[in-house]
């Protein structure tokens, strides 16, 4: 993949669905995938490391026969989430089969991404990383992410508290990349605002 911009303008709509803790699976991911969106899912969803190459092996053959069925350009690519703060147990393992098997869209979360971006980037992957803060953005845009999610209130996993207008001035003084926003997007509306920002 060359940029997420690049990719953006390929979607049916710029949306990412939520890797939502308990709730994404690749069943949910591929039919976001098949509408030309990008679907996600937490590797810490997944109760071991079989498990997330379980949900691996079953997106890469979802997404072939998507393909197969409704052309390349149809479909979107994927994205896993993954903890990278160093209280995750399963941190090293998780990235080192999320880089084995080259899966499309890395989404960090916790901390700053540090060598993921390196690790993904080396493959042709994307990194975005969920921000909540100004500080968060500026560690982010010194690893070089492709993008940043703004984790604003409303937001999954409860840890944005920030309004969104405010949160996208803040990061806009630290990063000019492309932004993510999350919280509280329900409707087509919301997107359409999202963009306008």
């Amino acid at each position: 993949m060359s940029s997420f911009l690049a990719l953006r303008d390929q979607l049916s709509a710029p949306i990412i669905a939520a890797p939502m803790f308990l709730v994404s699976n690749p069943t949910l991911a591929l039919g976001t995938c098949a509408q030309g969106m990008i679907g996600s899912f937490p590797a810490h969803g997944t109760r071991s490391p079989e498990m997330l190459a379980q949900w691996l092996d079953e997106m890469d053959a979802g997404i072939r026969e998507l393909k197969a069925h409704k052309g390349v350009d149809a479909i979107a690519p994927y994205a896993v989430n993954v903890v990278v703060h160093a209280s995750n147990p399963r941190m090293k393992g998780d990235l080192d089969l999320l880089e084995k098997r080259q899966v499309p869209i890395v989404i960090t979360s916790k901390s700053a991404p540090g060598d993921v971006v390196r690790r993904i980037h080396d493959y042709g992957g994307l990194v975005l990383s969920d921000i909540a803060t100004r500080r968060h953005a500026e560690k982010c845009a010194q690893a070089g992410v492709d993008a940043v999610i703004a984790v604003c209130g409303g937001a999954g996993g409860h840890c944005g508290r920030i309004n969104p207008f405010a949160l996208i001035n803040e990061i806009r003084e630290v990063f000019d990349g492309p932004i993510v926003l999350a919280g509280g997007i329900t409707t087509g509306q919301d997107v359409l605002a999202a963009q306008v920002m």
